[in-house]
């Protein structure tokens, strides 16, 4: 099972529920352009730092044009369960 929590991107949207550690995907235009873990972000949401599995950390502000979902927290979904 996988729990998202979109976040429409823009002025008046921000990132802020995301945690350090989050499973996420970037979206823009309807794909996903990245999947990674949070490495960090602001206090107010506006920017994270996600870290690919290839190790490649990228910054992204919310006027970036992406949306942010939270995907896979705690593992859950996991083939090895």
């Amino acid at each position: 099972m996988t729990l998202q929590k979109n976040r429409p991107s823009g002025r008046s949207a921000l990132w802020d529920d995301v945690e350090i550690g989050d499973a996420v995907h970037l979206r823009r235009g309807g794909r996903v352009e990245l999947e990674g873990r949070v490495d960090n972000r602001t206090g107010d949401g506006a920017v994270v730092w996600v870290v690919s599995e290839g190790g490649r950390r990228q910054m992204f502000h919310v006027a970036d044009g992406f949306e942010l979902s939270v995907a896979d927290p705690e593992g859950a979904g996991r083939a090895d369960s």
